[in-house]
Order: structure tokens, then sequence, then C-alpha cells
């Protein structure tokens, strides 16, 4: 099997990025001049857009509610660092993140729910799990209960 019988194979079950599938390719045992040429002809070809990769992978993270920094670090394990994705929109835009927030604590939270302390901590720490910067959560959430 050639490097790129064996990279349409991978591609066919789903989107890797060039590191990816770099890793993927040289842990099977091809050489390294070959794997170079077929990451460059599978680019030629558009099999291969880490942009694209990235925009698509970070739009569907924000869709199942995470944050921008979960985001960052997700697409890091992938081998697509976050200057490649920023040129294409697909981070930190505020109002957006507050609004994704502002849905997910809704769908977990009620608001009579965080007028409790522990509730209140309980719902901060889960957005902060999520990737929202606590700037995010504390413009959400405000004030703690009991607070001045």
């Amino acid at each position: 099997m050639t490097p790129l019988d064996y990279a349409y194979r991978l591609l066919a079950r789903r989107a890797y990025s060039e590191q990816e599938l770099t890793n993927k390719l040289l842990t099977k045992g091809f050489t390294e001049a070959a794997v170079t040429r077929t990451i460059a002809r599978l680019k030629a070809q558009g099999y291969l857009d880490d942009v694209r990769l990235a925009t698509d992978q970070a739009e569907r993270l924000r869709e199942r509610g995470f944050g921008s920094e979960v985001i960052k670090v997700k697409l890091a394990q992938k081998g697509i660092s976050p200057e490649m994705v920023e040129p294409a929109g697909a981070l930190d835009h505020q109002a957006e993140e507050l609004e994704a927030a502002r849905r997910l604590l809704a769908s977990r939270f009620s608001a009579d729910a965080l007028k409790d302390p522990y509730t209140y901590a309980r719902a901060f720490r889960f957005l902060l799990r999520r990737g929202y910067s606590q700037e995010v959560v504390e413009s959400l959430l405000g004030n703690a209960p009991g607070d001045i």
C-alpha cells in the first residue's frame, strides 16, 4: 500500500490536520520523503486544509458549549496553532462567546438557583471548565450572592 492510498483511507473516515496525518504515515513506516510528497499532493488536491479543519472544529466545539480556551487546547492537540485559526475568525468573538455562555448557563441552571452561593459557585466552575474566560464568566454571573 502506498502512502497516498493509506492517507486516502484515513481521510475517508475523518478530517486530519497535516501534523496528525504526517504522524500517522510515519508511524505506519513510510519514509519521510514519501510522507512529505504525499502531504504536498493532498494539499494540492484540497484534501488537507488546516484552516478549514480548524474553523470547522472550532464551530462544532462552540455549538457544543465550549469556550475559546478549550477550543484552542483541542486544536493544539490536533497540531493546529491558534495563529492559523484566528484569521479565519473562529476564535475570540467576545459577544458571541458571552451569548454562548449565557445559553449554556440557562440550559443548566435556573436564575433562582443561581441566587444560592453553592449553585453560583458550581455554575462559575462549570463555565470555567468549559473554556470560558474569567472575564466572560464574571460579566455573565455578576457578583456572588451575598457579596456587596
